[in-house]
């Protein structure tokens, strides 16, 4: 087989699903098109928006490359990256098309594999990674990716999942070169935060995790505190965040269904292009500069207003533990994930979380009402 020098950082099967049918080529914008120096010593800049294909899209010749010595290989990217691309693709259909049906355990272990090599894959994600690992070089960083991937696993399942679609609007979703983004109120683009890290800390409980799924379905991650008191401050450390320790999931809690309004669609679209390295596309081209279309340009006011990006707490359990056992014993945790139920931390914390929770569900039924519809009685399906 031939040795695999380009290396899509961005897979070709995701930008194909912002492709509307008979469309082969996406709008690709360069936000920071290369300066050419011609021999006669003027310069002139390199276009910046490209009509082109996604194999030529979001890539970077060797950028998965192992060296050894004066050997090389392209493992990475036929075995590591081969196998959670194929569980991945599967699993990115199935989630925009969410559902309690056969496979859905399949895509849930196939999305939350995906999503955390897709963080760190990017340009962008390898110098996050190499941050954190203390990486001395490219090479060791590519290494530590091979380990490191699944260490937000914890913290989002112990978060609330929502798919939320766009069907009904002009504006459809973009791809940017980071696909897997945050968006923290309190962490604005160009902070020292989002300079040093390249997105807002995911520990922090204000900070939800994005990714479209396809240029009509965006999945949202939001901790479960942040759900229980959306007033609280979110720059604040969520309550015991851990990494590569055990969790459950119920699958059964994923929200889906929720409409987006236009100018939530576009917040979005901002969003991953103030995230993204160098690179946006689009199957349109007036949807690379989603600020020419914002009517609200603040930043914690992103979206129009606080519902935008909030799970809808009407179809989320006031839960305090789970419990599971087997043939050799049982265990469990609270929804903080302590050992001790009921221990007082936890018990403060449900004190001051019930009756925000509470205000939180009663806002969600005033702004029905205020749209002229009806209190949503969903929850009932969720329970």
């Amino acid at each position: 087989m031939s040795f695999a020098i380009r290396n899509h950082y961005v897979p070709q099967w995701y930008q194909r699903r912002f492709l509307p049918p008979g469309q082969s080529k996406l709008w690709y914008l360069d936000l920071k098109p290369e300066v050419i120096r011609r021999p006669n010593g003027s310069t002139t800049t390199r276009k910046a928006i490209r009509h082109l294909g996604p194999a030529n899209c979001f890539q970077q010749d060797h950028l998965y490359t192992l060296y050894f010595g004066k050997y090389a290989t392209d493992i990475m990217e036929k075995q590591f990256f081969g196998a959670l691309d194929a569980a991945g693709e599967k699993a990115v259909a199935f989630f925009a098309d969410y559902g309690m049906r056969e496979g859905v355990h399949a895509a849930f272990q196939g999305l939350i594999d995906y999503l955390s090599a897709q963080l760190f894959r990017t340009p962008k994600g390898l110098e996050m990674l190499r941050d954190l690992a203390r990486s001395k070089d490219h090479q060791q960083t590519l290494h530590a990716l091979q380990v490191a991937g699944p260490i937000y696993y914890t913290i989002w399942m112990e978060s609330m999942w929502a798919v939320k679609h766009c069907k009904d609007s002009k504006t459809k979703f973009i791809i940017g070169d980071s696909p897997v983004t945050t968006y923290n109120r309190q962490v604005f683009p160009g902070s020292a935060e989002a300079m040093k890290s390249g997105m807002a800390h995911i520990e922090r409980i204000g900070t939800q995790t994005l990714f479209p799924l396809d240029s009509e379905h965006c999945l949202i991650i939001t901790n479960l505190q942040y759900v229980r008191n959306p007033k609280v401050n979110p720059l604040n450390i969520r309550e015991n965040p851990r990494y590569y320790a055990p969790a459950h999931f119920d699958l059964r809690k994923v929200q889906r269904g929720h409409a987006f309004e236009e100018q939530e669609v576009v917040a979005i679209n901002h969003i991953l292009k103030c995230h993204a390295k160098r690179y946006i596309a689009a199957s349109n081209p007036e949807w690379l500069y989603p600020e020419r279309a914002l009517t609200e340009r603040n930043w914690p006011k992103l979206g129009g207003h606080r519902f935008a990006l909030q799970p809808d707490p009407r179809l989320v359990s006031f839960t305090t533990a789970t419990i599971s056992g087997g043939p050799k014993g049982s265990w469990g945790y609270n929804e903080y994930g302590h050992f001790d139920l009921d221990g007082p931390k936890a018990t403060a914390l449900r004190k001051v979380e019930w009756k925000t929770f509470e205000a939180a569900k009663q806002a969600w039924d005033e702004r029905d009402r205020r749209a002229g519809r009806e209190p949503s009685k969903e929850w009932l399906d969720y329970m």
